[in-house]
């Protein structure tokens, strides 16, 4: 059986209206902190804006690494995959003289499996599709194949994925993928699952796992999964800004059926007037070190930045990871 890792890793998305206007969660509270990458700071970011970060530890993988920590980024419109590493989780990030990494791809998640001895990075050169990638040092990437396609489940797009550890008694699988796609017939996006044996090969659910609600601009997207005090949640993004939103999130059962448009829906963190953010996050993950979680996200709309929050984690509280790539 396949394990993955680091279990240190959680994922989250976005944000943009008053908490009074949605029910209080059982998710820690967030705090704005500061932007870690901007495009203006970069030499590979032809757009001049930056959509998503997958941040992963090199500790235990790689020999003499570049930094602890290794940070993927992409530009925005499938401008291909750019690198930075630094020793701390809250920089600053120096950029990897060699971007991109992959070229002409674009929202990339990356993940450590340990049985294959490799990185996996998963990202999309067209919003048809998504793409897996692998490598032995986090660097030097080869296409190794599709995962996931629109056609498959006759949607628009299939993108903005993330990849867990998480077997489910149905489907006798060993790893999930969530993603998002958009029903052109229903003119709604949703949140999607797929189930994996061997993280290579992946069956497509073409039921939706999470629906829009009212207020949600029928859009939603970029999902994450936060297993919290023995309990399940799939963090993301709703459409109430431009191409961005408010960070939500669902809870789920143990093993992960449809909610559909039900399920109490609330907000992950409030708005930060005159902010760097503008009050937009997209695309984000959480990341725990000792008491505290990292949400890493895009941030802001002109330009678009990485920037991230934190939260503490109450004394006595459960210290249950996720299991992730």
């Amino acid at each position: 059986m396949k394990s993955i890792r680091p279990h240190w890793l959680v994922v989250f998305a976005v944000l943009g209206i008053s908490s009074s206007a949605w029910s209080d969660g059982p998710l820690p509270e967030f705090t704005f902190q500061a932007v870690a990458l901007e495009g203006k700071n970069l030499k590979f970011a032809p757009t001049g804006e930056l959509e998503r970060s997958s941040i992963i530890k090199t500790e235990g993988h790689i020999p003499n690494p570049l930094g602890k920590y290794y940070l993927y980024y992409s530009p925005h419109k499938h401008a291909g995959i750019g690198l930075a590493y630094s020793d701390n989780i809250e920089g600053p990030w120096t950029e990897y003289a060699g971007n991109p990494l992959v070229e002409a791809t674009a929202i990339p998640d990356v993940r450590w499996i340990d049985a294959t001895g490799r990185f996996h990075l998963w990202g999309h050169s067209k919003n048809s599709q998504t793409e897996m990638w692998t490598s032995t040092d986090g660097i030097h990437f080869e296409h190794h194949s599709v995962s996931i396609t629109a056609k498959n489940i006759g949607t628009r797009n299939a993108t903005y994925t993330r990849a867990y550890e998480f077997p489910l008694e149905r489907y006798g699988n060993r790893y999930i993928m969530l993603y998002s796609g958009f029903i052109e017939a229903r003119g709604i996006r949703c949140v999607w699952l797929a189930h994996s044996k061997d993280g290579n090969q992946w069956t497509q659910e073409t039921t939706p796992l999470i629906e829009p609600v009212e207020g949600e601009g029928n859009d939603i997207y970029g999902p994450s999964l936060f297993r919290w005090q023995g309990r399940n949640f799939v963090v993301y993004q709703d459409h109430t800004g431009m191409r961005g939103g408010n960070v939500k999130y669902v809870e789920l059962d143990a093993q992960l059926n449809p909610v559909a448009d039900q399920g109490a829906r609330h907000l992950l963190i409030d708005p930060v007037p005159d902010s760097p953010i503008d009050n937009r996050f997209r695309g984000g993950e959480f990341y725990r070190e000792g008491d505290t979680v990292y949400l890493y996200s895009s941030v802001g709309e002109n330009p678009r930045r990485i920037g991230y929050s934190t939260a503490t984690i109450p004394e006595g509280d459960s210290k249950q990871k996720p299991k992730a790539p």
